[in-house]
């Protein structure tokens, strides 16, 4: 007998789906990649949307190892600070991103809009896994 998966492991497969599909030299914010994960069987809308970003960064803290968690960054284009910062921003370096300061970048010509096709590819990525 199979059993469901949590609302919080469906959440965290979403999380790892969209991040994959987040193109080289690119990022998204915590609230970018929240905004396209709808709320979890009865949650409410409200709270979730109050803690949607919180939960992204949560599900990247243990992310897989495929799973390219240094592409997404606060929504002022920053880098959070914790211990694995630098390493953050060296892999972004090189992959071309650029910094204005240590640990912050140009949000607007880095940040990665994903189309429809973008965000079909990444659930088919959900369901196969």
């Amino acid at each position: 007998m199979r059993t469901q998966p949590s609302p919080r492991a469906i959440f965290d497969k979403a999380v790892y789906a969209i991040c994959r599909a987040i193109p080289r030299g690119k990022v998204m914010t915590y609230g970018d990649i929240a905004a396209f994960i709808p709320p979890p069987p009865g949650m409410d809308p409200l709270g979730y949307d109050r803690i949607k970003a919180r939960w992204v960064g949560y599900a990247l803290a243990s992310c897989p190892e495929d799973v390219p968690w240094y592409r997404v960054v606060n929504s002022r284009g920053q880098i959070s600070s914790r211990p694995t910062s630098p390493l953050q921003q060296a892999l972004l370096e090189e992959e071309g991103v650029r910094f204005k300061t240590p640990g912050r970048l140009a949000l607007a010509a880095y940040r990665w809009s994903p189309t429809a096709a973008d965000l079909e590819a990444a659930a088919q990525g959900i369901q196969e896994s």
